[in-house]
């Protein structure tokens, strides 16, 4: 089973995965750490999480909000990378994305792709808006 833990400074990732549930339902195999919010140690909240996921049978992915932070660099500092994807950048569309991967499409090549997809609906839409001719704007 595919699992996927999202890791952020604050609540961000308890929003996120609040908002990814308003479009696809419940979703059991989502879990979430909100860092720094109390007194809670962000090693203690990570070993609970990774604790409840059988890593030999279960695929684990964890998205993590910012490449570089304390969030980011922490946990990678408590994985195996050989058994865990680790991504940083957490966004609405990347992990809608993830959470319709099946169990063989969960390697790098594939989270790569879904990165760059991804990547593509970050913009300025004011700037497409005005890169379009007014009998063609079409969204």
């Amino acid at each position: 089973m595919v699992k996927i833990l999202l890791a952020s400074h604050g609540r961000f990732a308890e929003g996120i995965k609040s908002a990814a549930e308003i479009i696809m339902g419940k979703q059991e195999r989502l879990y979430t750490i909100n860092a720094y919010v109390d007194d809670t140690v962000y090693e203690e909240q990570f070993r609970d999480v990774y604790q409840s996921v059988d890593i030999q049978k279960d695929k684990l992915i964890i998205v993590t909000d910012l490449f570089g932070g304390s969030v980011n660099q922490k946990t990678l500092s408590l994985i195996d990378v050989e058994k865990v994807i680790l991504v940083s950048g957490l966004c609405l569309p990347l992990l809608l994305e993830l959470l319709m991967l099946g169990e063989e499409e969960v390697n790098e090549a594939r989270i790569n792709d879904l990165i760059q997809q991804t990547q593509k609906g970050i913009l300025c839409v004011n700037t497409f808006i005005n890169a379009k001719q007014p009998d063609d704007f079409d969204l």
